[in-house]
């Protein structure tokens, strides 16, 4: 830049340093992406990824829960959020986190334009005297160039009874539905004890936690109030993941156990009988539904199980495993191991005379197994797998829809269908209500003492269906 002769020295160089500066103003202006010029324009909204953010029931002393929330600028323009707050500020059991900054109350964050934020929002419920479950309400603000856009917070709190450090239980306790079951490692029933569930309880398990039983239990459910064994969490994802909990346990002196209209569900083995010597433990499964387990459904090395109008279903191994002998009857049930989340290979159902780990033989005993208008199903072509047998063994299948090859002789008479789809409504779905049309119905033969079937619904006193579920004609 030339400047007049006429003008000293040192304005030539005030006015070369001032250009200087313009020049570098301008340059820096015109070079800045727009994405990071902040617009003041009133229009310009933030796209919240939900309108809602729900917390499943939070069990007050879990502690805390959190889910995550997007928040996406969709303009070319970044914007400043002025303000990011919970409602309720520091009496609000909720809180926010925004770029490991914590709330309730931020101020300034910027957000470059057609980009998102990821704000974490945390539950911690606090107890209170009330035993039903409770809901808390509050919002996330958001201002942004004098807007204000809203996301609401629920959460569902319950309080709850507590057992730690293997609980053992009183002699004759009794559990109510007043409030959940929170189970953190085990809960013992004592050698001449026993434990009753009532209609409605909710009994939930930490992870490894278990029911060791060596007295009695005795679940006390109805069919419109069942007692559901499950997870803590109750978040979507782990809805219905399998292997968060180990299962139901009883032990050689455990007998007379009765479970009935009860839920068992994601845990690694739901429930698993064990026996020394003559010792051998007892369990009657009626009106129950066992699924999602990571390993088996049930298994026995050699106690003594009875299914009845109960149905089990997605195992990633077996859907009912007779390991060492013991005394299996399946009567009115619906075993359909679909395995929905699992790659599986081998047969559902087994029966052996021994079981052995490793090659080392632990256990050896004869097997009963008695099987009478059931359903024996999955995908696999060979679904039945029997051990060699001995003189004390036997095995009867009648009125039953199996699902195998290789026992077509045996159990090709005796009212059974092999290999015939018995049409289930929704399999996929865990819906084994069989429809009208199906072979199923009418399949069956009538049972002394067995007039209804799984829902509570009557049976056909003359043609009942094979299954846990008679057909619905109304």
């Amino acid at each position: 830049m030339r400047l007049p002769s006429f003008l000293s020295a040192s304005w030539r160089l005030w006015l070369q340093s001032l250009a200087l500066v313009c020049a570098v103003g301008w340059w820096m202006s015109a070079c800045t992406p727009r994405d990071e010029e902040i617009t003041a324009d009133a229009g310009a909204l933030l796209r919240l990824e939900a309108d809602t953010v729900l917390f499943d029931t939070v069990f007050t002393e879990v502690g805390s829960v959190t889910r995550r929330l997007k928040v996406y600028n969709p303009n070319k323009n970044a914007i400043r959020i002025s303000e990011i707050k919970v409602g309720g500020l520091a009496t609000s059991p909720f809180q926010v986190f925004v770029n490991g900054r914590p709330g309730p109350q931020l101020q300034d964050v910027e957000l470059r334009g057609e980009d998102s934020l990821l704000v974490l929002v945390r539950a911690t419920i606090n107890p209170n005297a009330q035993e039903q479950p409770f809901l808390v309400n509050d919002s996330i603000l958001f201002l942004t160039n004098g807007n204000q856009q809203k996301v609401k917070l629920v959460a569902y709190g319950q309080n709850a009874t507590y057992y730690r450090h293997n609980y053992h239980t009183a002699p004759a306790e009794v559990w109510t539905a007043s409030k959940a079951h929170v189970i953190y490692d085990s809960v013992t029933v004592p050698a001449g004890q026993t434990l009753t569930i009532q209609k409605g309880s909710q009994i939930h398990l930490h992870r490894n936690a278990r029911v060791k039983v060596l007295g009695t239990l005795k679940v006390e459910g109805e069919p419109q109030k069942r007692v559901v064994f499950q997870q803590v969490r109750l978040e979507e994802q782990y809805r219905n993941a399998p292997g968060q909990w180990r299962g139901l346990e009883f032990h050689p002196s455990s007998q007379s156990n009765e479970i009935h209209f009860a839920e068992i569900k994601n845990a690694v083995t739901g429930v698993y009988l064990k026996a020394e010597r003559n010792q051998v433990a007892q369990v009657t499964l009626r009106n129950s539904f066992v699924k999602n387990m990571l390993e088996i459904g049930v298994l026995s090395h050699g106690g003594d199980v009875r299914l009845e109008n109960s149905i089990i279903t997605n195992c990633a191994e077996y859907a009912v495993a007779g390991l060492g002998g013991g005394r299996y009857d399946i009567i009115f049930s619906t075993l359909a191991n679909y395995a929905n989340d699992f790659v599986r290979f081998g047969p559902s159902f087994t029966f052996q005379e021994k079981y052995e780990v490793e090659g080392k033989l632990v256990r050896e005993g004869s097997y009963v197994v008695n099987v009478v208008n059931s359903i024996l199903w999955g995908r696999q072509e060979e679904e039945l797998q029997f051990g060699n047998m001995g003189s004390g063994s036997s095995r009867t299948i009648r009125n039953s829809f199996l699902k195998t090859q290789a026992y077509r002789a045996e159990f090709g008479s005796n009212g059974n269908q092999l290999n015939v789809d018995p049409q289930f409504r929704d399999a996929p779905k865990f819906d084994f209500q069989i429809i009208k049309l199906s072979p199923a119905n009418a399949a069956g033969t009538p049972v002394p003492g067995i007039t209804v079937d799984y829902e509570n619904k009557p049976r056909d006193a003359q043609k009942p269906d094979a299954g846990a579920l008679e057909v619905d004609y109304q």
